[in-house]
């Protein structure tokens, strides 16, 4: 997978010459498939301080399924090159094996990241990028002082975290995992990501909220593995409590929004949750696929949802629940796509959104967290209210104004390669449980 991030890397360097030009969007596409299909048929290449195994391999190539499905989305040329870049920094990150490699690629992605945003065009977009800038700052300021602890401790970057650590180790790579806490959006690392999500494109969203978090996601556990299985009893039950209140937090507020992006937001960041009470149940040998498991799920319907709300706001002014009263009656194809989605990130069975949380959820029990996943599972049906009050808007309530959206072919491909996935996974659980562990 080294050779895709090769590719992808390369492809980024080379897209400035091509713009303004026609042939673009289409080259980077075919690009993101070559990409794909190295990654999936081709011998990795073996650098220092990277390493892959079944389970990263498959999550690599779901990764750049999506990078192509959201490049078919994607009309200017600088949003192309900083997509471009941003998968192949996921890419390195999820295959970083030990600390200095993770720490340059999960900077490179932050700093890839923030500018992503920063082609802003109004006040709103300028104060999503402003919030992830001041984020970021933070997030790498703590980076630093964690590492910074763990070296002063006897550690060592150039090789992987062990579990026989010290005081100060234990205290630099606890740092370390509050600035990574940033990037994931949990609470009470959160507050940028509402503004950041909600206010700039949807496009970017999308690639913010699904593949950068979700690469994060898998690096980090990969990571930091060793060190949450020999952590105290305490420090377990901390992250557990955190897991349990980002999700509750995120979907309590998402109950009382009106605009779809708002919603969406607050959406991911109980998702966070979902995906950190995996890292809590690390005691579990079910943890490691759970987390790849709602990595996968995650990635193809929260890039589905940002992806359809982009459509719906550039090109047909629709933002708010009101705007989408009707959306049935004039666009079905599209309702129908937005909505099977949202019903996967609620959790509804046979979609790979209740399958990623039937895993983690299990390994919570089989980790001895019952009670959490007790509460995870009245919060999974509490998110069920605002999914279904959108779904009730797109078929239940009469258009507020007259529209007649014709999509774009790229646009319908796009959805519907994430809608398979998103479909694919929630049926063939072989698929996922048979490549091992993520370790």
């Amino acid at each position: 997978m080294i050779s895709a991030f090769a590719i992808l890397f390369g492809a980024g360097l080379i897209s400035p010459l091509l713009y303004r030009n026609s042939l673009l969007k289409p080259l980077a596409i075919i690009v993101a498939l070559f990409a794909t299909l190295f990654g999936l048929f081709s011998e990795p290449w073996i650098l220092s301080g990277f390493a892959t195994n079944e389970a990263v391999k498959l999550f690599g190539v779901v990764l750049l399924v999506v990078t192509v499905a959201t490049l078919l989305h994607i009309e200017d040329d600088i949003t192309i090159t900083q997509t471009l870049f941003l998968s192949s920094a996921s890419i390195a990150l999820i295959h970083s094996n030990n600390l200095i490699s993770f720490v340059i690629s999960f900077e490179t992605l932050s700093l890839i990241s923030i500018v992503l945003v920063t082609n802003f065009k109004t006040e709103q977009e300028a104060e999503g990028a402003i919030k992830i800038f001041l984020a970021g700052a933070v997030a790498t300021a703590l980076l630093l002082l964690g590492v910074t602890l763990y070296l002063i401790g006897g550690g060592s970057l150039d090789n992987a975290i062990g579990s026989n650590l010290n005081n100060i180790q234990t205290i630099g790579l606890y740092i370390v995992m509050l600035a990574i806490f940033y990037k994931l959006t949990i609470v009470p690392m959160h507050n940028w990501a509402v503004d950041t999500y909600s206010k700039v494109l949807p496009q970017r969203a999308s690639l913010l909220s699904a593949v950068a978090k979700t690469a994060v996601a898998i690096a980090s556990f990969k990571l930091f593995y060793p060190m949450l299985i020999e952590s105290p009893h305490k420090v377990i039950l901390a992250i557990a409590i955190l897991a349990i209140v980002t999700m509750t937090l995120g979907n309590f507020l998402a109950l009382f929004q009106k605009h779809l992006s708002k919603i969406l937001a607050y959406s991911s960041i109980a998702h966070a949750g979902y995906m950190l009470l995996a890292f809590a149940a690390v005691a579990s040998p079910y943890a490691s696929t759970g987390i790849l498991y709602m990595a996968i799920a995650y990635i193809f319907m929260q890039s589905g949802v940002f992806l359809a709300l982009w459509i719906l706001k550039s090109k047909y002014n629709i933002s708010t629940l009101e705007d989408l009263k009707g959306l049935y009656s004039y666009s079905p194809t599209l309702s129908l796509i937005f909505t099977i989605q949202l019903f996967s990130l609620s959790g509804i069975p046979l979609l790979a959104g209740f399958m990623g949380k039937v895993v983690v959820f299990y390994a919570g029990v089989d980790a001895g967290l019952w009670i959490f996943v007790l509460i995870a599972l009245l919060n999974s049906a509490l998110s069920v209210g605002y999914y279904a009050w959108i779904v009730k808007h797109i078929y239940f309530d009469k258009a507020s104004k007259e529209q007649n959206i014709i999509l774009n072919r790229a646009y319908i491909v796009g959805q519907i390669i994430l809608l398979i996935g998103t479909i694919y996974y929630g049926i063939f659980a072989s698929e996922i449980f048979k490549v091992g562990v993520v370790l």
